[in-house]
C-alpha cells in the first residue's frame, strides 16, 4: 500500500546555510533541507511521523538467512553468497556474522589502487583465519574512472561502486552464486536506496523492491560492462537491511571475535578501508559546499546507530594534506580552492589520529585450584599437557566439513579462545578472541596398512600436543585422518586446562550437532561464559598437592602401564576407598590423592576438581619406621568414567579405543610415583596403573593391582555394597 507523506512543517524563514538540525545535526547546506520553527529538519519530522512505515522495509537476520539459503538451494550453488569484503569494520563484522550463521561464504575484494594496506592485510589474515575462499580483483583504468566520477559527481565513490558491482556480479555469475551481500550501512540504504521513494510517498517494500531491481538492470546496462544474463542471475542483498546493530555493537563484536582486525590509520573518518575517500570528500565539500556523506551519516543518528557528536566528528572536511594532494595529482584532478564553509566540529588542517588495533577484551579472573595445579605442575613440561581423543566418522569427512565445524566451535566456546599470562608471579586468563589460522590439519594414511596406523597416530598426537600454547594458542587441535576406503577419523587434542569431562561433553555435543547438520549449519545451545564460571569458583590455589619434579626415582625411564579388569562400574569414591584399604592392609600409610574428572563444578575448580585425600583412617599397627616410610607410595587416582558417555546418544561419531591415542594418559602420567586411571568400557571398570619400571616391580611383588581389583570386584557384586 502506498502511503502519502504528512504535510511538511511550514518554514518560517529562509534558513542560513550554517544552521544545523537540533536533532540529527544535518547541515542547512545540504540541498533541499528545510527546518521548522523549532529547528528540526524535514527528514527528522518525516521520520517522526512515518517511522513505522519507513522501518517496515527492514527485516531480521532470520529472514536474511532464509532468503540467502533459499536462493542457493534453488540454484544448487556451492556457495550461499559472495560477500563484498573491503577489510573495513562494517564488512568484517558482516563476514564474522555470516560464518556464525553457518552460511557458505566466498569473499570478493575490489582493490581500486588506494585501498589501505591495513585493510588489505585484514582481508588476507581474516579470510585465512576463517578458511574462506577469496578473490581480489582490480580495474585497469580505475584512475580514469575516478577522474570521470569526480567530474560528474564530485565524488570518487560513484565510479568505484560501479566497478565493484560490475566485477563482483560477473564473478558471482561465473561461479553460479545467486546472491551478493553488501555491507552498506542502514544510513546508506536509507539515502541511496530509499530516499527517492520516500520523497514520492512510497513506503511499501512490495512496491519498492521491484523498482529497485529494475533500476539496477538499467544501472548496469548504461555502463555496458556486463551482460543482462549476469545481472538477472545475481541478486544484491544488503546485510544491514536485516541487522539493526549499532556502530558500538560492530566494534564490540570485532573486539571480542578477533585480534587480527586492525583499524586502518591512513583513511578518513567516513571510510575504514579506502585512502582516496578523503580526496573525494575534500573535492565534494569544497565544490558542492556540503559533505557527500552528510545524508547517510545523519540517518545513522536518526536510527540510533550513531551519536550526533560522533557524526559531527566524522563529517568534518578532510585537510588538504600532501597525501590527499598526491592522490588528486595521480588521477589528474586539480585541487579545489578552499573557501566553502566548514563544519564547526573541527577546523581544517588537523590530521586524523591513528587508531590502535582493536585488542581482545580481557576479563582476567584468577585461576581455580584445578587450573593452577595444571599450570604450576606442567610449567616444566611444555607441550605435554594435551588430552587426545580419537573419533570415527562412519559417514565420511572432508577438510571443509572439519574446518567449518572447528570454526563454529571456536566462535561458540569461550574456553577454546582462552589465553594465559603470568604477571608478578600470578597467572591470569582472558578471552583472546578467534585469532590465527584454524587449528585443523590433515593426516593422510590412505596408503598405509591398518597395522601401520598406530605409529603414525602416536607421532601425530605428539606433534599436535607440541602445537598447543597457553600464552599464544591454540588450545585445541584437530586432525582429519584420511584412511582411504576405511572410515575417516578425527583426532582431537585439547589442552589439559580445558579437558575436564564436563567440558568435553559440551564440546563433543556441539561437534556432533554440527557434524549431523546439513553443511554444518546448526543453532548451538548457549555455551555460557567459561571465565564467569572461573571467577565464581576461584579459591585459594595453595592446596594443590605435590609438584612434579621430574621422572620418579630420579631416572629418565618412560612410565609403564599395568592394566586390571575390576568388575562393574563404581564411583571414584569407591575406588579411592579400595585403594586406601588395600594399602592399609599391607601396612602402608593410605595416601591416595583423588581427582574426579566426571565431577561437576565444586570448590576446587571447573568440572574436574573433586580432589580429596582418602578418608580411611590409618591403623595404629602401621609402624612409623624408615623402612615403612620407604615403602609408602603416594597414589594419585584419576577417575574418568565411561569415555563413550562423552558423546551424546545417537552421535554420528564414535570413540575409538587406541593405546596410541589415550584420552586418560598425559605424557607425564606416572611420574608422580604412581598414577592410577579409572576407565569404564562397556560397563566394566578398568584400572590402569602408571609408574616407573622400578615401581612396577614393587607393585607386582606386593600384588597391589590384583588386590585392589579383587576388592572392587567383590564390592560390585549384588548385596555387597
Amino acid at each position: 500500500m502506498t502511503t502519502q507523506l504528512a504535510p511538511q512543517p511550514v518554514v518560517t524563514s529562509i534558513v542560513a546555510d550554517t544552521q544545523a538540525c537540533d536533532r540529527c545535526g544535518i547541515s542547512g547546506r545540504y540541498p533541499g533541507i528545510t527546518f521548522d520553527a523549532s529547528g528540526v529538519c524535514d527528514l527528522c519530522a518525516m521520520y517522526e511521523t512515518k517511522g513505522q512505515d519507513i522501518l517496515s522495509y527492514f527485516g531480521d537476520v532470520d529472514a536474511f538467512v532464509r532468503l540467502v539459503r533459499a536462493r542457493a538451494e534453488e540454484r544448487g550453488s556451492r556457495y550461499d553468497c559472495l560477500l563484498l569484503y573491503s577489510g573495513g569494520k562494517d564488512s568484517s563484522y558482516v563476514l564474522y556474522r555470516l560464518i556464525e550463521l553457518g552460511l557458505r561464504v566466498r569473499t570478493f575484494t575490489f582493490d581500486n589502487g588506494f585501498i589501505s594496506k591495513t585493510a588489505l592485510r585484514n582481508v588476507e589474515t581474516i579470510t585465512s583465519e576463517l578458511g574462506i575462499e577469496h578473490v581480489t580483483a582490480t580495474h585497469a583504468d580505475q584512475n580514469k574512472v575516478f577522474l570521470q566520477s569526480l567530474q560528474q559527481h564530485k565524488s570518487v565513490c560513484n565510479g568505484c561502486f560501479r566497478s565493484l558491482l560490475d566485477l563482483s556480479t560477473q564473478h558471482a555469475h561465473d561461479l553460479g552464486v545467486p546472491t551478493i551481500v553488501t555491507g552498506l550501512s542502514r544510513g546508506q540504504i536509507m539515502d541511496e536506496r530509499l530516499s527517492w521513494f520516500h520523497q514520492q510517498g512510497i513506503f511499501d517494500p512490495a512496491e519498492i523492491e521491484p523498482r529497485l531491481k529494475a533500476g539496477r538492470s538499467v544501472y548496469h546496462e548504461s555502463g555496458g560492462a556486463i551482460g543482462a544474463e549476469a545481472v538477472d542471475s545475481v541478486e544484491v542483498v544488503d546485510y544491514y537491511r536485516y541487522s539493526d546493530v549499532t556502530k558500538d555493537g560492530i566494534r564490540a563484536l570485532l573486539k571480542s571475535r578477533s585480534d587480527l582486525w586492525s583499524q586502518p590509520g591512513d583513511t578518513g573518518f567516513c571510510s575504514s578501508n579506502c585512502m582516496i575517500n578523503d580526496a573525494g570528500v575534500l573535492v565534494h565539500t569544497r565544490e558542492r559546499g556540503f559533505h557527500n556523506y552528510e545524508a547517510p551519516t545523519r540517518w545513522e543518528v536518526r536510527l540510533g546507530h550513531l551519536e550526533r557528536t560522533e557524526a559531527d566528528d566524522e563529517l568534518r572536511e578532510p585537510a588538504a594534506t600532501p597525501r590527499v594532494k598526491k592522490m588528486l595529482l595521480q588521477i589528474g584532478y586539480p585541487l579545489p580552492e578552499a573557501g566553502a564553509p566548514v563544519t564547526p566540529a573541527e577546523a581544517p588542517g588537523a590530521e586524523r589520529t591513528s587508531v590502535a588495533p582493536l585488542a581482545p577484551q580481557k576479563r582476567e579472573p584468577a585461576l581455580t585450584p584445578a587450573q593452577h595445579e595444571v599450570l604450576v605442575q606442567g610449567a616444566a613440561e611444555p607441550g605435554r599437557q594435551g588430552r587426545a581423543l580419537l573419533l570415527e566418522a562412519a559417514d565420511g569427512a572432508d577438510s571443509g566439513r572439519v574446518r567449518r565445524a572447528a570454526l563454529q566451535l571456536l566462535l561458540h566456546h569461550e574456553a577454546l579462545r582462552l589465553r594465559f599470562a603470568q604477571q608478578d608471579g600470578v597467572w591470569r586468563q582472558y578471552d583472546a578472541g578467534v585469532a590465527g589460522a584454524l587449528p585443523v590439519l590433515r593426516l593422510d594414511l590412505s596408503a598405509r596398512e591398518p597395522a601401520q596406523e598406530a605409529q603414525a597416530l602416536r607421532t601425530a598426537v605428539e606433534r599436535l600436543r607440541s602445537r598447543l600454547s597457553l600464552t599464544d594458542g591454540p588450545l585445541l587441535q584437530i586432525a582429519l585422518v584420511d584412511r582411504g576406503p576405511r572410515p575417516a577419523r578425527l583426532l582431537l587434542v585439547v589442552h589439559e586446562l580445558l579437558a575436564d569431562t564436563a567440558s568435553w561433553r559440551l564440546l563433543l555435543r556441539d561437534l556432533c550437532t554440527l557434524w549431523a547438520a546439513p553443511e554444518g549449519r546448526a543453532q548451538l545451545p548457549a555455551a555460557g561464559s567459561f571465565l564467569e564460571r572461573a571467577a565464581a569458583l576461584t579459591g585459594e590455589p595453595a592446596a594443590i598437592g605435590p609438584e612434579r619434579s621430574g621422572p620418579a626415582d630420579g631416572g629418565e625411564e618412560a612410565p609403564v602401564r599395568i592394566r586390571r579388569r575390576c568388575g562393574a562400574a563404581v564411583s571414584a569414591a569407591e575406588v579411592a576407598r579400595a585403594l586406601s584399604q588395600t594399602l592399609a592392609s599391607l601396612g602402608d600409610v593410605p595416601q591416595v590423592d583423588v581427582v574426579d574428572h566426571t565431577a561437576g563444578d565444586g570448590q576446587g575448580g571447573i568440572g574436574r576438581w573433586s580432589r580429596a585425600q582418602s578418608t580411611t583412617s590409618v591403623p595404629d599397627s602401621v609402624p612409623d619406621s624408615d623402612a615403612a616410610s620407604d615403602a609408602k607410595a603416594l597414589i594419585r587416582y584419576e577417575h574418568f568414567g565411561d569415555l563413550a558417555g562423552l558423546l551424546p546418544p545417537d552421535a554420528p561419531l564414535a570413540v575409538v579405543e587406541a593405546d596410541e591415542v589415550d584420552f586418560t594418559v598425559l605424557p607425564s602420567t606416572g611420574r608422580d610415583t604412581v598414577t592410577v586411571n579409572g576407565i569404564v568400557r562397556e560397563g566394566i571398570l578398568y584400572l590402569e596403573w602408571w609408574c616407573s619400571p622400578s615401581w612396577r616391580n614393587r607393585l607386582l611383588a606386593a600384588a597391589l593391582p590384583e588386590r585392589v581389583a579383587r576388592r572392587l570386584a567383590r564390592s560390585a557384586e549384588p548385596g555387597t555394597r
